[in-house]
């Protein structure tokens, strides 16, 4: 079945010149995403700066037996502390990406919010399958907790977020934190995320032509993420999969309607609405994955905007 597709018209002008890559080979996926990074920087639209904004690299210890992670901190100026948090997960299809992949994200959060952000350069598939990325992750939350006195942070307030696979990650780490009685979360914010490598649904079945990424992207994603063999495939690695998704931080779920992902992105917004989860869930007609922060235009501003005042929202005292 052919789908009919009408987009947002700014969103498709700029989406023609988003090459589709051919992710069956790893080294060619890294190259394109780098080569058309280079053209977003030479364009003056990749990297924005703040001078209100402090950003610090440092290296966190990994969990046991696991190699240390490097993290970025970005810290308003005059920031009233304690603070509220929030950890950006990049995205990247588990294959690639580092700190400045959704440095954009992560700097309008810090400074529309007044709160301290840090983004996790954590290990990537397929040299470092699941669950090495969940792994860095989840380390990243327990970093923060533990160092939170000397980094001004409210422990009350923290907040774990990303695009895509960073989607599927911060879905992971409230999981986690849940199952283990760990940290305390106070909200997750999925945008566009990954979370089912069933690939079942109908906007997967039907994902084949879309601009920016197609279904065939997202099923050699989770093959590098989780290899072949998709028996007892763990929660942690694909969160559609869990059983019981009560006693969850309340949730931002965002959705593109052009996008591979959109359907198990809203299936388990509901999943958590019927579990007792407070959610706001926004589809964005029109749109493609990655359109917030990857295509300037009118309807990227508005998703902008949202995603700062769901945080502010969710960490309001």
């Amino acid at each position: 079945m052919t789908i009919s597709r009408i987009y947002n018209t700014e969103i498709e002008t700029f989406a023609r010149s988003i090459p589709i890559v051919d992710s069956s080979d790893i080294q060619k996926t890294r190259d394109a995403v780098t080569d058309y990074r280079i053209h977003m920087e030479s364009e003056g639209l990749a990297r924005p700066s703040d001078p209100s904004i402090a950003e610090t690299d440092t290296i966190i210890p990994g969990l046991p037996n696991a190699p240390d992670i490097k993290i970025r901190i970005y810290t308003p100026n005059n920031l009233p502390s304690p603070a509220p948090a929030y950890i950006n997960f990049h995205g990247g299809g588990f294959i690639f990406g580092d700190l400045d992949s959704e440095h954009a994200r992560t700097l309008a959060i810090s400074k529309g919010c007044q709160a301290i952000a840090i983004t996790v350069d954590y290990r990537l598939a397929p040299e470092h399958p699941y669950p090495a990325a969940i792994d860095d992750c989840y380390a990243s939350l327990i970093w923060l907790v533990n160092n939170a006195e000397n980094i001004g942070i409210d422990t009350s307030r923290i907040v774990v977020g990303g695009g895509s696979a960073g989607g599927n990650l911060a879905a992971s780490v409230a999981l986690m934190a849940r199952d283990k009685h760990g940290p305390s979360i106070c909200y997750q914010m999925l945008i566009y995320p990954a979370l089912d490598d069933r690939a079942n649904t109908q906007s997967m079945l039907h994902g084949e032509n879309t601009y920016v990424i197609t279904s065939q992207n997202v099923l050699d994603m989770w093959n590098y993420y989780l290899g072949p063999d998709r028996t007892n495939v763990p929660y942690y690695a694909a969160p559609s999969r869990a059983p019981d998704l009560s006693n969850l931080p309340p949730a931002y779920v965002m959705t593109c309607e052009h996008d591979p992902l959109r359907d198990e992105a809203i299936i388990y917004a509901m999943r958590l609405m019927n579990a007792g989860v407070p959610v706001d869930l926004r589809n964005y007609p029109g749109t493609v994955h990655g359109f917030d922060y990857l295509i300037p235009c009118d309807i990227s501003e508005r998703a902008i905007r949202n995603e700062i005042n769901m945080f502010k929202r969710a960490t309001h005292k």
